[in-house]
């Protein structure tokens, strides 16, 4: 019956390590395994300083802007639409209202 006892304290005496290191080391494993942001580009981090997008307002890092010349000045875009937009001289007021969800 002792060993029974035994094997129960062992049990618990495991699990309780478990969680411990579980509690410790988890910040730490998420962190490393979350992907992230702009993975698919070799930044790792934003700096700069925010512009605004010429076509539709929004302001973005210039780090991550999408940019263009136009008549030897350098323009930032939120995106390629926005950049596609402002080349083929198509503004705000053109594209249809978009409705937050």
């Amino acid at each position: 019956m002792s060993w029974i006892i035994r094997i129960l304290l062992f049990l618990v005496l495991v699990s309780v390590i478990r969680l411990l290191l579980t509690r410790v080391f988890s910040p730490t494993l998420k962190m490393h395994s979350r992907p992230r942001f702009g993975s698919d580009r070799t930044r790792g981090t934003v700096a700069g300083r925010m512009i605004k997008d010429p076509q539709c307002g929004m302001y973005v890092a210039t780090d991550l802007a999408i940019t263009t010349r136009v008549n030897g000045k350098t323009l930032h875009f939120c995106s390629e639409e926005c950049r596609d937009n402002f080349i083929n001289g198509r503004n705000r007021s053109d594209r249809p209202n978009r409705q937050a969800v």
